[in-house]
């Protein structure tokens, strides 16, 4: 049980590469995971609450807009891996947070969708 919460409160669920110079380092101590990994945890975080005070959409553009929200962490990520360009911490912070946005958004659409099928 208690490597359970050792595992859970250093985020080992996570695939993330945890690599040093792509991590927050605060006195000489690494975040667990990444800044595009911490930034998408942190949109997920923020999606209910801006959701709550306004930013919602209509089913149908709320799946364009999930969509359109990843695909900017997906250019960012497959690029870098394929070698065309280089990345930094402040574009993986970007792209992480609108990709954690935008996967809160494709849940609650997925959701709406279930539901809506149940009850038909």
């Amino acid at each position: 049980m208690k490597s359970f919460f050792i595992d859970l409160f250093t985020l080992q669920f996570m695939p993330c590469h945890r690599k040093p110079e792509r991590s927050l380092v605060i006195k000489e101590k690494q975040f667990p995971v990444c800044f595009r990994c911490m930034f998408l945890l942190i949109g997920l975080l923020l999606s209910g609450p801006l959701s709550i005070y306004g930013l919602s959409w209509p089913l149908p553009q709320s799946f364009a807009v999930a969509i359109l929200a990843c695909l900017p962490l997906l250019a960012d990520g497959f690029t870098q891996r394929w070698k065309i360009r280089v990345s930094n911490n402040i574009l993986r912070s970007v792209t992480g947070l609108a990709a954690g946005i935008g996967l809160a958004q494709f849940a609650v659409v997925a959701a709406n969708i279930g539901v809506a099928l149940i009850l038909s």
